[in-house]
């Protein structure tokens, strides 16, 4: 489902606003992110007059699409396909995961399948870290780079303000080992985190799963060597 889709003009201009303040408020070290815009397209065949099932395949493999079109645009020729293997079992699964946002720019029923195009707008920054730590870009192997470890945050629950975003932003500041946080996407009730830091996500997690926020214990409900999920007493919320 289109989940990152924020379309609403009013709701644009907050998270601006928000991404603004994360920016440029706070002691963190927050880099700039940068990102890639591009538009792809995707099919599915329709299986037992199954739409909705062939429209959300659709839309998987038009992200997915895109974020070949930058890995394309960001790596040699001949490195794609020379890491195939390692971009088929480490970058593709995830694809969704380098997703700012995305836009269906026009969807339809077609000869017994489904299509869409999008826009999408795709982490470029975090996806050529995760190029180089595969080993698919050259210049920064795992070797060159030390400990670091880089890895997303995503926390399902709803802030209450501007000012919980940078306090949230502040307290995974805090955690020991964590160097920089900084913002990947946020929306109404589920908001992505990049983290650079020098211990592994999974240390990371126990560390987040002993603080609390505003009273609310932070409850993770998944954490590997490159994600964690993090949530709000189950129900994820931070409102009042």
């Amino acid at each position: 489902m289109n989940r990152h889709n924020l379309t609403s003009p009013a709701l644009r201009a907050i998270l601006a606003g928000c991404a603004l303040i994360l920016f440029l408020a706070g002691p963190s070290s927050v880099p700039a992110v940068e990102q890639e815009r591009v538009e792809a397209d995707g099919v599915s065949a329709i299986q037992s007059s199954n739409l909705a099932q062939a429209r959300d395949l659709a839309i998987s493999q038009a992200l997915r699409n895109a974020l070949e079109k930058v890995i394309a645009s960001i790596a040699p020729p001949d490195v794609p396909s020379g890491k195939k293997a390692v971009l088929n079992e480490k970058i593709y699964p995830s694809s969704e995961r380098y997703i700012v946002h995305f836009r269906i720019l026009r969807e339809a029923e077609q000869d017994g399948a489904y299509a869409v195009r999008i826009a999408a707008t795709v982490d470029a920054a975090g996806l050529k870290a995760d190029l180089r730590r595969h080993g698919v870009l050259a210049g920064q192997a795992d070797a060159a780079r030390g400990a670091e470890h880089r890895f997303v945050l995503a926390v399902r629950g709803a802030f209450a303000s501007h000012h919980d975003y940078l306090a949230f932003r502040d307290l995974v500041s805090g955690i020991p080992g964590v160097q920089s946080v900084w913002p990947v996407s946020i929306a109404p009730d589920l908001s992505a985190w990049r983290l650079l830091s020098s211990e592994g996500a999974p240390a990371i997690a126990r560390e987040l799963s002993k603080r609390r926020f505003k009273g609310a214990t932070l409850r993770i409900v998944q954490s590997d060597a490159e994600t964690i999920v993090a949530t709000f007493n189950g129900k994820g919320g931070f409102r009042d």
